[in-house]
């Protein structure tokens, strides 16, 4: 076997086979009121991460494996994250790697694998702060300052420790710490498959301050174009029988609260990474959001703060208090004041602002949270993930 075996035996250096599964577990404390209220209380800061997958060992490396497993089961086990994977090419046994994709630190680990026979793991030597060239004054007397930069020194390139092995096509991974929750295998005989639920150790943390994203009175609003709307409304009531068939009705909610599931298809990293800084945001079922969905072509007029729509089956508008309006490079968003028939039997819709640009739809707006505190991402080997995540409403009025 590679490197790896003496340096850090606890590294699982298989591709998982098509399912592999993430999870991300808040803990948040819900107090409802009476009408229906929510005050929200975190009890954990950054969520468990937990990744449940399988690999399949093969014929020269399966005793290999199951001897890790049932020796070092409890010990600190590292995994590589696949969906990071960089193609750097042909390595030759010696080169020392210097590009830092991963931005990493002294002393973290990462995988080097071209397949089941051949991988390795190599230590970042160098930390990746920037910093800046050095410069010195070349003349301190002239009137105008000359300034010298000089470049980094070889040492200050250093980055990955030397590799131990020739590769035709490497890839580069991050590897993290995990605790093993359990492992089960299975063989016929020749190729074994490993299932493994692991907790990692550090979760990262995606959150980014500088992430654009559309908000409205403070609030991140999220426009929905994931899945068909399949909305449900619950009012929290119990029935109860005392034992002689006599039932009660108890409403513990004095309001109806509207709830659905959300279903995200990803494509690609760049997807996936914007989903986890979402997710992160929320903070399990802590924090709210408006979903915007249900977008209707209008057939009317825009007429500085009103709406005239040409269709009598918008009498239900009132139920709704917040709109997004779609212009032709842009999405605004308003508050109904009101809403009345025309004597021409058309609606007319008020709105809190005047709109100076043509709309070219309309949506409604809800403010909801996640009705869970565990969100589970379905990845496949190829960059593709799916999640379904369930949300229902908030009273904006505790917010407004």
């Amino acid at each position: 076997m590679s490197k790896f075996e003496v340096i850090m035996p606890n590294v699982i250096a298989e591709q998982p086979i098509k399912g592999a599964t993430e999870s991300f577990e808040w803990l948040t404390d819900i107090i409802e009121s009476r009408d229906g209220r929510e005050h929200r209380v975190m009890l954990r800061s950054l969520p468990r991460v937990t990744l449940v997958y399988s690999f399949i060992a093969h014929p020269h490396n399966r005793n290999y494996y199951l001897n890790l497993l049932r020796n070092n089961l409890t010990d600190i086990w590292l995994i590589p994250n696949w969906l990071r994977a960089v193609y750097v090419g042909r390595i030759n046994k010696g080169t020392t790697i210097v590009e830092n994709h991963f931005d990493n630190h002294t002393g973290d680990n990462l995988l080097i694998y071209q397949d089941s026979t051949k991988n390795e793991v190599a230590k970042w030597l160098r930390a990746s702060e920037k910093k800046s060239l050095e410069f010195v004054f070349h003349n301190e007397r002239q009137p105008k300052l000359e300034f010298i930069f000089s470049n980094p020194t070889d040492d200050g390139k250093l980055g990955l420790s030397p590799t131990t092995n020739d590769y035709q096509a490497a890839y580069l991974l991050l590897l993290q710490k995990c605790y093993l929750n359990n492992a089960a295998y299975k063989t016929s005989g020749f190729d074994a498959q490993v299932d493994v639920t692991l907790e990692v150790v550090e979760p990262p943390i995606y959150r980014e301050p500088t992430i654009p994203k559309n908000i409205y009175l403070d609030i991140e609003v999220l426009h929905n174009n994931y899945g068909v709307n399949e909305s449900v409304l619950n009012k929290d009531i119990d029935i109860v029988d005392y034992g002689m068939g006599k039932i009660t009705r108890i409403d513990r909610w004095e309001r109806t609260k509207q709830s659905r599931s959300i279903n995200f298809y990803l494509d690609g990293f760049d997807e996936i990474k914007k989903f986890k800084e979402f997710i992160y945001r929320r903070a399990g079922s802590l924090n709210p959001f408006w979903l915007c969905d249900g977008d209707v072509n209008i057939c009317g007029k825009v007429r500085g703060n009103q709406i005239i729509i040409r269709d009598s089956h918008y009498d239900d508008l009132p139920s709704f208090k917040y709109l997004s309006l779609f212009h032709d490079n842009a999405i605004s968003y308003a508050r109904i004041i009101s809403v009345s028939n025309s004597a021409h039997s058309n609606i007319i819709i008020t709105i809190d602002k005047t709109i100076e640009q043509p709309v070219n739809k309309i949506s409604f707006m809800m403010l909801c949270r996640f009705n869970t505190d565990k969100v589970q991402i379905e990845y496949d080997t190829n960059q593709q993930a799916k999640s379904d995540i369930p949300v229902i409403e908030v009273f904006d009025d505790q917010y407004f």
